[in-house]
């Protein structure tokens, strides 16, 4: 009997996956963690469980700065829901933690590489090949190499004026 009363008093999906936004929202990250992990242990099923996933590599990444953290759950997102809509996004963020926050240039060229592999079509194809073609410069040197890039004209056009 008392089982079958807990049951019944079990918060939704949708309730947990609002009550981990209002403690994100209300800057207590700890909280909204711990809400968005019950989601998942309780729900793993459920259409709010990839979202819990990001929210919480969100909040590692952007507000706790617990980068190995951030890089799990995006990661855990990506291969337990390669299809849903911000898989992708969860995979390319893995490799951009790894290139800018945590400086280290070959896991970030494998997360990259990895997900241009998978998502060959996804809008973030384009950024992930410029992280890739620039990992390891720092950003002066890489606003020198794309500003010397809209200023010389392409070699098939030197070549036309000197025929001339």
């Amino acid at each position: 009997m008392a089982l079958a009363l807990s049951g019944c008093s079990r918060p939704s999906a949708e309730e947990m996956f609002k009550k981990g936004e209002e403690a994100q929202k209300a800057e207590q990250y700890n909280d909204a963690i711990v809400s968005f992990q019950d989601l998942i242990k309780t729900y793993p099923d459920s259409a709010r469980t990839p979202e819990a996933y990001y929210a919480i590599g969100s909040i590692y990444q952007n507000h706790t700065k617990s980068y190995p953290l951030a890089i799990q759950a995006f990661r855990q997102l990506a291969e337990k829901y390669p299809n849903h809509a911000t898989a992708s996004s969860a995979l390319f963020l893995v490799g951009f933690i790894y290139n800018n926050e945590l400086k280290n240039i070959d896991s970030a060229r494998l997360a990259y590489e990895e997900f241009i592999k998978r998502y060959p079509n996804d809008q973030l194809v384009v950024s992930a090949q410029f992280e890739l073609n620039n990992l390891g410069k720092e950003p002066a040197e890489i606003l020198k190499s794309q500003t010397l890039m809209t200023e010389e004209p392409p070699k098939s056009v030197l070549k036309a004026k000197k025929k001339k």
